[in-house]
């Protein structure tokens, strides 16, 4: 399977969804994060006790200590290039992913749609899937997947407030399991 690397939000949507992201090993994939992204990635919303949102730290080192995500940095000087072209139109976190993907051959997780506009250029050529992309791919591997699928999708549109635009190949999907 190719290589992903993960972009802020995404890892954001996925780990608030599934309560952490032990499921992207399910997915038989190597998975990336570049260091602008363990740096920008602090917390994630959860419910309280009382219901209430309350912010949690995320300890994003652990999860790479570990060996679920490995962490990337741009290394030669064409990455180092477009990492910093990317970033005049991006956040650090995509622009980062778009450089790595680009040159490495990754595959880009990012539901940003600039970002996805950058990463189709011809120049670019990188091969994107987004949050919706990977549910879909994680519910085929196991019927209880699916059955879980609402909750997911609630949580992700609730504490990360993610849902895919109205124009998005995805929508009709997400709505089918969003309980909102």
């Amino acid at each position: 399977m190719d290589d992903h690397i993960i972009d802020c939000c995404s890892l954001i949507n996925l780990y608030t969804g599934w309560r952490g992201l032990t499921e992207l090993r399910n997915l038989r994939r190597t998975w990336h994060v570049g260091e602008a992204v363990l740096k920008e990635t602090e917390y994630t919303r959860e419910y309280g006790q009382d219901g209430a949102l309350v912010l949690i730290p995320l300890n994003m080192q652990e999860l790479v200590s570990t060996g679920l995500l490995l962490s990337e940095h741009p290394e030669t000087e064409s990455e180092i290039n477009d990492y910093v072209n990317f970033a005049c139109d991006v956040d650090d976190g995509e622009a980062q992913a778009l450089a790595i993907a680009k040159n490495r051959g990754f595959v880009l997780l990012t539901d940003d749609r600039k970002a996805t506009r950058i990463a189709q250029r011809p120049d670019v050529a990188v091969r994107v899937t987004s949050t919706p992309k990977i549910l879909q791919e994680w519910a085929k591997l196991d019927s209880r997947n699916e059955g879980r699928l609402p909750e997911v999708v609630e949580r992700i549109s609730a504490l990360a407030t993610f849902r895919p635009h109205a124009e998005s190949p995805d929508y009709e999907w997400w709505r089918r399991y969003s309980q909102g």
